[in-house]
């Protein structure tokens, strides 16, 4: 575990690899091991081109992941921003990711529930509804084959497993 309440660091980086590649591994690791950075010194770290750990860092911004701290420089009269990770909103940003899946996972079910699917016997070609089926006269819209029904019990079953895997996460 790390200093981001019960998110690991291993948790942190699958973020930013999600959401920034290998450069936001990169990126978070550099703002993690100190308080605050700057655009300048993650660029210097990490040799990554500024713009571009801008743009990595903008992209953490709008999920809430990474924060900024404004100062002018008293030299130059520019703006200074400071970055940190935001340690309190990362388990935020994970929970609300796995209600979209969540949500997604059931909007799937439902489609394989109310559905009759049909396939020929090659593997390369899709899987399609009933409807689709009879607009097709029965035959594999790809290689002409004639079209099976496919249980889809299987799909059924990954997903209300999944589906009660992510509820039972949101709930502890």
């Amino acid at each position: 575990m790390s200093l981001y309440s019960n998110v690991s660091d291993e948790t942190v980086d699958q973020i930013a690899l999600i959401l920034g590649g290998e450069e936001g591994v990169m990126i978070i690791d550099a703002i993690r091991s100190v308080n605050e950075i700057t655009v300048e010194e993650i660029a210097e770290q990490t040799e990554i081109q500024i713009n571009e750990v801008r743009k990595i860092l903008y992209r953490f911004y709008n999920h809430s992941l990474v924060t900024s701290r404004r100062f002018r420089d008293k030299d130059t009269g520019w703006f200074i921003f400071q970055w940190r990770l935001q340690q309190e909103l990362i388990e935020a940003f994970i929970t609300g990711m796995k209600g979209k899946i969540l949500r997604k996972l059931k909007t799937r079910l439902r489609h394989e529930l109310d559905h009759e699917f049909y396939r020929c016997g090659s593997g390369e070609c899709p899987r399609i509804t009933f409807e689709e089926a009879m607009d097709m006269v029965f035959n594999c819209p790809v290689c002409g084959e004639p079209l099976k029904p496919v249980d889809n019990e299987v799909y059924i079953d990954f997903l209300e497993g999944k589906i009660e895997e992510i509820e039972g996460e949101l709930e502890a």
